[in-house]
């Protein structure tokens, strides 16, 4: 399969540290991973991306992973980029479960602080009794937890806005983090889960390859009408 020769940024999720594109990478070639860069207090997302996309070439696809995924629909509208892929995230927040949803418009200081609070007390939850989504909590309190309170609280009041450029989105049906039920992706991966570049980067490399396939051919054809016109 051809593929354009562009660059392919790839962004993790909201665990930055996770390695969630190691199989992934061999199979998208000039990829890279974006490191996220340090958020200033309240920030926006847009506000974010918008210093996140300095310096990086318009002439590129991004791909983001669940929190990811936002951070690159907003660099994509910085940037004007070729393409915009979204894995196990959103394009909208109305696609968000409906027990997010409930938190939307709390403005980021209360909801820095709720979420602080909230982490504390899952930090304190016994471990024989804690759960996926308690320790998963526990990421929110305290210094440790600023990068993620700074996220969540992004994620809760970023803006519904209409993007124009291509957007493909891949979702596994097994998600539980942003349940297959809310969001209407363009391909289904059967069994996946959150982090389908581990559990399937054959599938969702292909995906991605023939999205990137689809656009070039696509300017392509533009380009020989201009000129025999």
């Amino acid at each position: 399969m051809t593929h354009d020769p562009q660059s392919i940024y790839l962004i993790p999720g909201m665990t930055p540290d996770f390695p969630v594109f190691t199989r992934l990478t061999p199979l998208l070639p000039v990829s890279s991973q974006l490191n996220f860069i340090a958020p200033k207090q309240h920030e926006t997302l847009e506000s974010y991306a918008d210093r996140m996309s300095e310096g990086l070439s318009p002439s590129a696809y991004v791909v983001g992973v669940s929190f990811g995924g936002l951070a690159a629909l907003e660099i994509c509208r910085k940037l004007r980029a070729n393409g915009c892929v979204l894995i196990s995230s959103i394009r909208r927040p109305s696609q968000l479960p409906p027990w997010f949803r409930m938190f939307r418009g709390i403005d980021p200081p209360t909801a820095s602080a709720l979420l602080n609070t909230v982490g504390y007390f899952a930090d304190r939850f016994p471990d024989r009794l804690s759960t996926k989504s308690t320790i998963r909590l526990r990421k929110l309190s305290g210094s440790s937890g600023a990068w993620h309170r700074w996220a969540t609280t992004a994620v809760l009041n970023w803006k519904s806005k209409r993007f124009d450029f291509p957007i493909l989105q891949i979702h596994g049906d097994a998600d539980t983090t942003f349940p297959i039920r809310y969001v209407k992706p363009d391909v289904r991966i059967k069994n996946g889960k959150h982090a389908l570049p581990i559990s399937h980067p054959k599938e969702t490399a292909d995906a991605i390859l023939a999205f990137i396939t689809a656009i070039s051919c696509e300017r392509g054809r533009k380009v020989a009408s201009l000129e025999s016109w």
